[in-house]
């Protein structure tokens, strides 16, 4: 992607259009990560990559399920014209959950790599202008919209496991903004949570992303 948006809106603030993106990166991280770890797999480590792939289906799937049925919709009656875009991106979700659950088998055949590196490989060109197509046509239509409240304990953890996941290899002024704007609660409990999330990558890759990204494109990641 030769130019791609910023995480953080134009005044400098964080929105829940950063939030997406950090997600994005998220996600084309962890598809560089798996790629490079089944090309010199490490048999120590293959039961934790296995683990690590099933948090990516769940976190893939979770990302498409919440948008499918949260944000699209309401996108959708504001902005009529983007009824084609979220139609076609609809379209790419219900192409990708299959090619996750071939994941499950894949990698359940480690320490044998060949059909886990084909499901990484189909899951990287399909991801790459799905993911490019929504933040240039979706998300402008989230800027400049932060606010949220988790409903119970439950959600407050899952926020800030999915934060802990979403900010390794962010800058760490953009973390300082989007931290800034989550409710007290939530900032409280990241530390350990980020803590925690460092600790299975240690297990999983042998090392914490320490990048410094501004955008939803990291290093190493190929269009």
């Amino acid at each position: 992607m030769s130019n791609p948006p910023t995480l953080l809106d134009a005044d400098g603030l964080a929105s829940i259009a950063t939030g997406l993106m950090m997600s994005h990166h998220a996600f084309r991280r962890d598809l560089c990560r798996f790629r490079e770890a089944l090309e010199a797999l490490d048999s120590s480590r293959i039961g934790a990559l296995r683990a690590e792939w099933g948090n990516f289906h769940g976190a893939l799937h979770g990302h498409h399920e919440a948008e499918d049925t949260r944000i699209f919709p309401g996108l959708r009656a504001q902005h009529a014209a983007l009824a084609p875009t979220i139609e076609q991106l609809s379209a790419d979700h219900r192409r990708i959950d299959p090619l996750l659950d071939r994941g499950d088998d894949a990698f359940a055949q480690l320490p044998d790599p060949r059909a886990a590196r084909v499901v990484i490989g189909e899951l990287c060109e399909l991801l790459a202008p799905h993911l490019e197509k929504e933040e240039a046509e979706v998300v402008p239509f989230l800027r400049h919209s932060a606010e949220f409240s988790p409903a119970n304990e439950a959600e407050l953890q899952m926020y800030a496991d999915g934060f802990a996941w979403s900010a390794q290899g962010i800058a760490e002024d953009v973390l300082e903004t989007v931290f800034a704007t989550l409710p007290a609660q939530l900032r409280e409990r990241l530390p350990a949570a980020r803590r925690k999330f460092a600790e299975r990558c240690e297990r999983v890759w042998g090392g914490v992303a320490t990048t410094q990204s501004r955008t939803p494109v990291p290093d190493g990641w190929r269009d």
